[in-house]
């Protein structure tokens, strides 16, 4: 009897892991927004107020106050959102400019030419992570130096450039506070929310992966594991030998970086000892656009990594070798040429010829 409620036990325990992996696959793990806006300022008028905003590298919308309308990117974001959302958003920034303005030539007078154009910056971003967030700044910049930025996890605005610091008072005042929070959660954390819980805004792709087999000059093992072009960015790369995991070495790796195209990229790197010649190892790839976890075996012949040093001595000292023989080669030329022109030059030092007599 005890045996069979341990066996109910750890098979609803290992359903209640399958569906948690489940669910963890057909929510998308982590998703990041990022908006800015930028109003350039005269001593007279409002010159431009623009703004751009992006989800996880893909731009969203866009707006520009000559046109006084947002551009929408992605299509589809009109039908999740609603049109009203689009409009609702295009009125505040409308709304804000003559706010804007006053704004700005009031910070002007902390200058000492107050007839100049000055340029001021509202930089937001906020993460989630299944749908939960996890981070959210506001960065604001004055003629391309940020003078203040909270952690909204903080609430605290912390001051960078000391002649700023007598706002501080208007940017913790109750009713920025509420604005700030209010528009941080709509336009930030629920957008993002709304966007990627319809639909995914680029279509996923699985990583390229490459193994390389180095020794270095010093007899260690190098062995690298590369996984570029992939999206969503949350993946795993692991070292196993003979299909085990474990330690045998140093092992380094680059983060997840992005691509050009908006893809992105991960090297994990481990260096083993010299005895260690890097035999049965493979490297373990998992990533959502993969059904299952894929093996990527290492080269069994490894090739000699040179020293990065060694190998910019090396160009070095031809490039000075080449320097080198063409200015002999100039100045040979030169020499022959300089010579001509001399004997062409002077009379010649033979006796003149006397006339008859």
């Amino acid at each position: 009897m005890e045996c069979q409620r341990r066996r109910r036990w750890f098979s609803s325990a290992w359903l209640l892991i399958l569906e948690v992996f489940a669910l963890r696959q057909t929510q998308a793990a982590h998703h990041k927004y990022v908006g800015q806006f930028t109003a350039v300022d005269t001593p007279y008028s409002l010159l431009e107020v623009s703004g751009i905003n992006f989800i996880d590298d893909v731009e969203l919308v866009s707006y520009n106050n000559v046109q006084q309308q947002i551009i929408v990117k992605i299509p589809w974001a009109s039908k999740v959102l609603g049109v009203n959302y689009f409009t609702e958003m295009r009125d505040l920034l409308v709304d804000h400019e003559q706010y804007l303005h006053w704004m700005m030539h009031h910070l002007a007078k902390n200058g000492t030419n107050d007839n100049r154009n000055h340029t001021g910056q509202f930089f937001a971003e906020c993460e989630i992570d299944n749908g939960i967030k996890v981070k959210s700044f506001i960065h604001l910049i004055w003629d391309g130096e940020e003078y203040y930025r909270i952690d909204e996890e903080t609430g605290h605005w912390e001051n960078l450039k000391p002649e700023f610091m007598k706002y501080q008072n208007i940017l913790d005042s109750p009713f920025w506070t509420d604005k700030r929070k209010r528009y941080m959660t709509k336009y930030c954390v629920d957008l993002m929310r709304k966007i990627v819980g319809y639909k995914s805004i680029k279509d996923n792709v699985p990583p390229e992966v490459t193994v390389a087999h180095h020794v270095n000059p010093k007899g260690s093992t190098i062995l690298s594991c590369t996984a570029t072009s992939f999206y969503p960015q949350s993946i795993l790369l692991h070292w196993e030998k003979n299909g085990k995991l474990g330690v045998w070495g140093k092992e380094t790796s680059s983060g997840i970086l992005p691509n050009m195209d908006n893809t992105f990229y991960l090297q994990v790197t481990l260096e083993l000892p010299p005895e260690d010649s890097g035999m049965g190892y493979t490297c373990v790839v998992e990533h959502i656009e993969l059904k299952n976890p894929a093996v990527y075996s290492v080269p069994e012949k490894p090739t000699m990594q040179k020293p990065s040093t060694l190998t910019l001595g090396i160009i070095l000292a031809v490039i000075l070798l080449l320097s080198c023989a063409g200015a002999f080669i100039a100045w040979k030329k030169m020499k022959e040429g300089s010579t001509g022109q001399l004997q062409g030059s002077f009379p010649s030092t033979a006796s003149p010829t006397l006339p008859p007599q």
